[in-house]
């Protein structure tokens, strides 16, 4: 039996209605996009970190010349 939890209260899944499943649906989707969106946040600010790195030690052989 699959369970979902609101609100510290526990829900039989099996029973729910059709609306209620597809509600379920879009919940998990929803979620489900949030964590690959925080995925690739995450990959895009050590991108940023890595090339501002990178910059940063240029800019310095460039002076240093």
């Amino acid at each position: 039996m699959t369970k979902l939890t609101l609100d510290e209260k526990e829900y039989d899944i099996e029973s729910m209605t059709d609306e209620q499943k597809e509600m379920l649906n879009v919940l998990n989707l929803g979620q489900n996009s949030i964590s690959l969106l925080n995925h690739m946040m995450r990959c895009v600010q050590s991108v940023q970190q890595a090339t501002t790195a990178q910059m940063k030690n240029s800019l310095e052989e460039t002076t240093d010349e």
